[in-house]
């Protein structure tokens, strides 16, 4: 049997790019606490921290998620939708604000657009590696591409430049950025010849920033990315997203026959659906997920996954006990995906 580039659909969560040594979201969160209590900078802002954190929890309690994990994007959310302030949506239908909010928030709420910005910065210093050593094990994509010889597509909820900087050294990535303007162009796509890899990032990325309402590019970490967190921007008419979860649709429905997932926690209700419809109407479709668990959950965390997917056929998830780095260094190759291929019923071959 062979394999074709349009056969493998890569998605990449926060645990792909942890042993490069960016954090999780959720351990953000943790080192942000441990900066409200030991960093001048971060210590005024601890009270409207733990209001925030703890309202979150509340919101999630009373729906009865009690597992559901708090984590920097989640907290990011919330703050972007409470800096629109009288421009949100569902203001009208509010009334006032919480009391204790307003008391935390500060004049005109500059309290929380401060506090914002110090996570935004943050964030970037997380993201931002200042080498990349540590993420060498992405070299196994220069590999693949030169054993399947054809254009793969990935998709990748990360802000960092793992991939970019590691494979794009040997392969030709498509990010969708007109070399001479660095202004960023559908059209772009089109074109695959001599290209390796189409990588689709659909949460922004470090280096992406806004100008004249354009998406530009740069060759440096932005100290104000084009970065969205949560419901901002998502399944609407905005490109570049519109497009990347259009392209997601496209190649989960149509052309994948294996969606790689590794290191993410289906937190991401728009990705799970569009993973979820396509698995439910193509009974040859599988999923391999990468991620490590305790050998004793196994079955917890394929529950989980089948939940979060809806999946009706769990006999369509597999799922592999490691991290990406050893996934990509020890496992990933051409044979291992030809020998998880499964063709439609009716199929001659």
């Amino acid at each position: 049997m062979e394999i074709k580039g349009d056969d493998l659909l890569f998605l990449f969560g926060a645990g792909a790019s942890v042993d490069a040594g960016i954090p999780m979201s959720n351990a953000m969160v943790k080192k942000i606490e441990d900066l409200i209590i030991e960093h001048d900078d971060w210590r005024p802002y601890k009270d409207l921290y733990y209001y925030l954190k703890s309202s979150i929890n509340y919101s999630d309690g009373i729906l009865g998620k009690f597992d559901e994990q708090f984590n920097v994007e989640r907290l990011l959310v919330v703050i972007t939708e409470i800096e629109k302030r009288e421009s949100n949506i569902m203001y009208p239908f509010i009334g006032t604000w919480n009391i204790r909010l307003l008391d935390l928030a500060g004049n005109n709420f500059d309290n929380i657009k401060r506090f914002h910005k110090l996570i935004r910065n943050q964030l970037n210093k997380w993201v931002g590696l200042r080498n990349y050593d540590a993420a060498s094990y992405w070299q196994s994509f220069v590999a693949l591409s030169t054993d399947i010889g054809q254009l793969m597509k990935i998709f990748t909820l990360n802000y960092d430049l793992c991939f970019e900087k590691i494979v794009g050294k040997e392969k030709v990535i498509e990010l969708g950025f007109t070399q001479e303007t660095h202004e960023w162009h559908s059209s772009n796509f089109d074109n695959t010849s001599g290209k390796h890899y189409n990588l689709y990032k659909l949460h922004g990325s470090v280096n992406w920033y806004i100008t004249n309402d354009k998406l530009h590019q740069s060759e440096k970490i932005e100290d104000n990315p084009e970065l969205i967190f949560g419901i901002q921007h998502k399944m609407t008419s905005v490109d570049p997203y519109f497009y990347y979860s259009s392209i997601l649709r496209i190649a989960c429905l149509d052309e994948a026959k294996i969606i790689v997932i590794i290191g993410y926690s289906y937190a991401d209700e728009y990705v799970n659906i569009i993973i979820s419809q396509a698995l439910n109407m193509r009974s040859e479709l599988r999923v391999i997920n990468v991620a490590p668990f305790l050998a004793s959950n196994e079955q917890k965390e394929k529950s989980r996954i089948i939940e979060r997917l809806k999946l009706k056929n769990e006999e369509q998830l597999y799922l592999i006990n490691a991290t990406a780095k050893d996934f990509m260094t020890k496992t990933m190759n051409k044979d291992f995906f030809i020998a998880h291929i499964k063709e439609p019923e009716g199929s001659p071959f």
